[in-house]
């Protein structure tokens, strides 16, 4: 492993749980009955993929967060790159279906980074897992804009439940490349229908008797 991949790891596992966890100082490891932890860790083969998932399993996000759009719990430190100091921040959210993109039982994943310029190359991933089926995944946020550019999205049909997800990788310039550092969120996909928040709203009074 070279010098940098070496520090990057190290970072990773430092900065992530100091960001992941502050607020949640009680925060303890996913008991190992959680669905699909334990595929989901031996598909993360390098360094930056097992740190990213160990951010996922001692969260304690494993709880359904109902809405269209939502960001990760916080924005991820990204080093290598940034207009003062070599540090920035990268935004991450998740759109859930169904949508004009999106479709029911799918989360559209995507990431913003602070830092400007034109992106060349994406190396993020996403590491998720569906805590109601035990569903879960490893996939790189391949997709492309109508220009050919690298879009840093990923739409993954992840089913419907609690998906709780970590977003990491590099992202590539011109000039720099960025390494983000894990970020976690949690997300309900919910099936065909309204969402859950839709559901409970109370009917309609029926029309007053003509």
């Amino acid at each position: 492993m070279s010098v940098m991949r070496r520090t990057i790891a190290a970072a990773t596992v430092g900065i992530a749980a100091t960001f992941g966890l502050s607020g949640t100082a009680a925060a303890e490891p996913a008991t190992p009955d959680v669905p699909g932890l334990a595929e989901l860790r031996t598909q993360a083969d390098k360094p930056e993929a097992k740190a990213a998932v160990e951010a996922l399993a001692t969260s304690t996000v494993l709880h359904d967060v109902a809405g269209a759009y939502t960001p990760f719990l916080y924005t991820a430190p990204t080093v290598g790159c940034g207009t003062v100091a070599p540090v920035t921040l990268t935004l991450a959210s998740g759109t859930t279906g169904p949508t004009a993109e999106v479709k029911a039982n799918e989360i559209s994943f995507q990431a913003l980074s602070a830092y400007p310029g034109v992106v060349k190359s994406s190396g993020l991933n996403v590491a998720w897992i569906n805590t109601n089926t035990g569903a879960s995944g490893i996939l790189p946020l391949d997709g492309v804009t109508e220009g050919g550019y690298p879009a840093l999205n990923k739409v993954v049909a992840t089913g419907p439940g609690t998906v709780v997800a970590s977003i990491f990788g590099t992202v590539g310039y011109t000039n720099a490349t960025c390494y983000v550092l894990p970020t976690v969120g949690s997300f309900f996909v919910p099936e065909e229908g309204p969402l859950p928040a839709e559901a409970a709203q109370p009917a309609p009074a029926p029309a007053p008797p003509a």
